[in-house]
C-alpha cells in the first residue's frame, strides 16, 4: 500500500528538476458553508520559494480540484442552490510551473493539498472557455 506520505515525498525528490508553486484563489467550501477558516492564500508546495509563489500568482494558469459531490450534497441538503456548473469544485487556483503545460506537476495542488486536505479526486485546468480534467 502507497501512502500519501511516500506520495508527497515521491513528489518533493523531483522538486528541484521540476518546479512549480500554486496558490488558491477561491474556497467554495468557506463560500457554501463557512464553517473554516478560508484557505484563500493558502500556497504551496512548502519547497516553493516566495518568488515561485509570486509568479504563480502574477502568471498562473487557472486550475480547480473537485470532491465526488460530497461538498454539493452537503450544501443541498441545508437547502442552498448549487450552480450546476460548479458541481464538485472545492478550490480554484492559480499555478506557476517550469514546464510546459500538462506535465506531472500541473497534478500538484490536487495531491499536495485537495486530496489531502479535502479528499479531492480530480483536477481540471481552463482551456480557453472550457474547463478540461488532466
Amino acid at each position: 500500500m502507497v501512502s500519501m506520505a511516500m506520495i508527497q515525498a515521491a513528489q518533493a525528490a523531483k522538486f528541484p528538476e521540476h518546479p512549480y508553486a500554486w496558490v488558491i484563489t477561491r474556497d467554495r467550501d468557506h463560500e457554501l458553508h463557512g464553517t473554516w477558516e478560508s484557505e484563500v492564500g493558502t500556497a504551496g508546495p512548502r519547497q516553493a520559494t516566495e518568488a515561485m509563489i509570486e509568479r504563480a500568482r502574477t502568471e498562473g494558469r487557472r486550475w480547480r480540484v473537485l470532491d465526488g459531490g460530497d461538498i454539493d450534497a452537503s450544501a443541498i441538503a441545508d437547502g442552498k442552490d448549487v450552480d450546476a456548473a460548479e458541481r464538485g469544485v472545492v478550490y480554484e487556483g492559480l499555478i506557476w510551473t517550469n514546464g510546459e503545460p500538462g506535465g506531472d506537476e500541473d497534478f500538484g495542488p490536487l495531491r499536495d493539498f485537495g486530496e489531502p486536505n479535502y479528499g479531492c479526486v480530480e483536477i481540471q485546468y481552463r482551456k480557453g472557455d472550457q474547463w478540461v480534467s488532466l
